[in-house]
């Protein structure tokens, strides 16, 4: 189900980019430029996680975004969000470290919405087994700014290398539904 919840706003977000974001050209290296702005904001998550094959519990974290230095689409604008994280409920550890481009579009002056791909870094533990994983994601955010407070609430769908973690169950698959609360420098 979450899985499935993921993929299916992917899916949304991938057909609003192709029509919005791919129209025009591309911003390589923006960072270059003298009006670059990074537009940073760090805030501290706090969420839900369930993964596959055991029980949701909390998960909790830090997240830096800024505007990619890197690539810019001609509408819109992609955000790289950096998290690390970690999941300790029912005898199951996941720590991760993700790297999140978001395609973010305004929806007004103050509320952003953004959706992409991510790649990770987890290290799971649980009865004496660890684990160190690759991972790949999907995720949607939705952003509020008001002036120096940002608000947040995201969806990511996590898949991992199959590597056992849990006993009798490979990968560590997961979904996190999270809130965010920073600051905008």
């Amino acid at each position: 189900m979450n899985r499935t919840l993921a993929i299916a706003v992917a899916g949304l977000g991938l057909f609003a980019l192709s029509s919005a974001a791919l129209a025009g050209e591309w911003k390589t290296l923006p960072v270059m430029d003298a009006d670059y702005k990074a537009d940073l904001t760090v805030s501290a998550v706090g969420g839900q996680m369930k993964p596959n094959g055991a029980t949701a519990g909390g998960y909790a974290g830090i997240e830096a975004a800024f505007n990619c230095l890197g690539l810019q689409p001609p509408a819109g604008v992609i955000r790289s969000k950096i998290s690390y994280g970690e999941f300790n409920h029912a005898g199951l550890k996941l720590t991760s470290f993700e790297v999140n481009p978001r395609w973010t579009t305004k929806l007004s002056d103050n509320l952003s919405f953004g959706i992409g791909p991510g790649i990770g870094y987890v290290s799971g533990q649980t009865a004496g087994v660890r684990a160190n994983m690759f991972a790949w994601q999907v995720g949607a955010d939705v952003d509020y700014r008001l002036g120096a407070l940002n608000l947040g609430l995201g969806v990511r769908w996590q898949g991992t290398q199959n590597k056992q973690v849990i006993a009798g169950r490979n990968g560590a698959d997961n979904t996190l539904v999270q809130a965010k609360v920073g600051f905008n420098f």
